[in-house]
């Protein structure tokens, strides 16, 4: 199946004479824009060791959307690029970035990863509380271990 190419008649600014007119060529295949970003977007969250719930509790979308997105079902706007970046901590540019495009390994997170990702979201007062607490559990089974 071939993808149309899309023409579109478009007045130019630069034009001084409003009748004049110009042919763009506009390929719009965005099967391939759609496919690299759902790889980049799998690819991330695996690295991150979340699964689509959690990104997408994250990113505040639908964890329906996630999957349609990593699948290039969906398109993602530049506000959703942008919710993705700040939840994985690299540059909204990164997604259109044609890199690398092997699968990574599915490999599960360690629980220190776990902890770290889970906190990424936390001001500091919270991640303060966790630690505290964490670092009172383990006093206590120190203790009990004696």
């Amino acid at each position: 199946m071939s993808i149309p190419v899309v023409r579109q008649i478009i007045r130019h600014p630069a034009c001084v004479d409003r009748r004049e007119q110009r042919l763009y060529n506009f390929n719009m295949d965005t099967t391939d824009y759609r496919s690299s970003i759902g790889k980049k977007v799998r690819q991330e969250r695996l690295r991150h060791g979340w699964t689509q719930e959690e990104l997408a509790e994250k990113t505040e979308l639908h964890p329906s959307f996630i999957g349609q997105l990593e699948r290039g079902i969906k398109t993602a706007s530049f506000d959703t690029l942008k919710r993705l970046s700040l939840a994985f901590g690299i540059k909204s540019a990164e997604f259109l970035h044609e890199g690398d495009s092997k699968e990574p390994r599915r490999e599960p997170p360690s629980v220190e990863r776990k902890i770290i990702n889970l906190l990424k979201g936390c001001a500091t007062h919270e991640q303060e509380a966790v630690y505290q607490t964490i670092k009172y559990i383990l006093r206590q089974k120190r203790k009990l271990g004696k």
